[in-house]
């Protein structure tokens, strides 16, 4: 029997409680009768709690609706772009839908360009997050976290490694700092940490990558939100239309280099260039213009998007 310093207090339950109980049975795939035991409630009790988690909405259950390969628009624009490989979803619903479905594809994809042995960079996004949350399995691989975090607790990034890992089986190699700092000697001292330094310096030998390209703007892009009105306006007078991992592009694919150079903790675009692998994905608005330049910077290869990006990018002048 648990004793009773483990016993769940009386009374009305808690957030945290249903919370820890919601962890362990959806995440950590502990039986009801197992948490029960361990909590000294009833079973009836632990799915009591669980209904109530989700009525409190601090469990939130979504179905991913499969989303449709578009054959012959993937086709027009592999050509369009000059690219090895490109996967186009016929997405329905809204922007969350069309970053599930776009996952979904992404997650079915991706273990077919691995093999045993090789180096997985990922850089965080809601995108990347929902692949890897999707991911069923992968080659024996070790993956490389390519940017810090945006959580103030440096949970994202640290969180998504370690799970692609798992799934792998290899090791996680983490960058436990925030991606954006306010000062730069800040962001220059943790880029000279040791593990921090040494982790960056891994995604020189990658095998393949996966990014997101958000758009230089606002709404369109996690480290705009992140940074203060003059790191965005010199960007956006520096002629960024794309950001990549918190680096940003011009319309040409150019590096451009602006404040927010100084201030994140992040692979740069060269080491982004190098994987033979390069996996970007793309599912909001306005994103047309981001893809073509990270299309010509080189930080593309195969590229799994939706049907109403990959129509306007062929809509896009071939000189634009």
């Amino acid at each position: 029997m648990p004793t009773s310093a483990s016993k769940a207090p009386a009374g009305p339950v808690g957030d945290e409680l249903l919370a820890d109980i919601a962890r362990r049975y959806y995440l950590d795939d502990v039986s009801k009768v197992d948490i029960a035991h361990s909590l000294g409630l009833s079973r009836f009790k632990v799915a009591r709690c669980l209904e109530l988690a989700r009525a409190k909405g601090i469990v939130k259950i979504s179905v991913a609706t499969p989303a449709t390969t578009n054959g012959p628009l993937s086709e027009r624009l592999a050509e369009r772009l000059g690219l090895a490989g490109c996967l186009v979803v016929d997405t329905t619903g809204g922007a969350r839908n069309a970053r599930e479905q776009v996952a979904g594809a992404a997650a079915r994809a991706l273990p077919g360009l691995l093999d045993d042995g090789d180096l997985l960079g990922l850089t965080w996004s809601r995108t990347v997050e929902r692949m890897v949350e999707l991911l069923a399995e992968l080659p024996h691989c070790s993956v490389v976290q390519l940017a810090g975090s945006f959580s103030p607790t440096y949970g994202d990034g640290l969180d998504l490694v370690h799970r692609a890992a798992r799934i792998s089986g290899g090791v996680a190699h983490a960058v436990p700092a925030p991606l954006v700092v306010d000062d730069p000697g800040v962001a220059a001292a943790l880029r000279r940490q040791p593990g921090i330094a040494e982790t960056l310096r891994m995604a020189d030998r990658l095998d393949v990558s996966v990014v997101s390209i958000g758009a230089w703007k606002v709404g369109c892009s996690t480290v705009w939100d992140a940074v203060p009105a003059s790191v965005q306006e010199d960007g956006t007078r520096a002629g960024a239309v794309a950001e990549v991992s918190g680096r940003l592009l011009d319309a040409d694919g150019n590096t451009v280099e602006s404040m927010l150079d100084h201030l994140v903790v992040s692979a740069s675009v060269e080491q982004l260039k190098g994987p033979a692998q390069r996996v970007a994905l793309v599912g909001g608005a306005d994103r047309a213009a981001p893809t073509v330049a990270a299309v010509r910077a080189g930080l593309v290869s195969t590229l799994v998007t939706t049907a109403h990006v990959a129509r306007a990018v062929l809509r896009m002048p071939r000189s634009a």
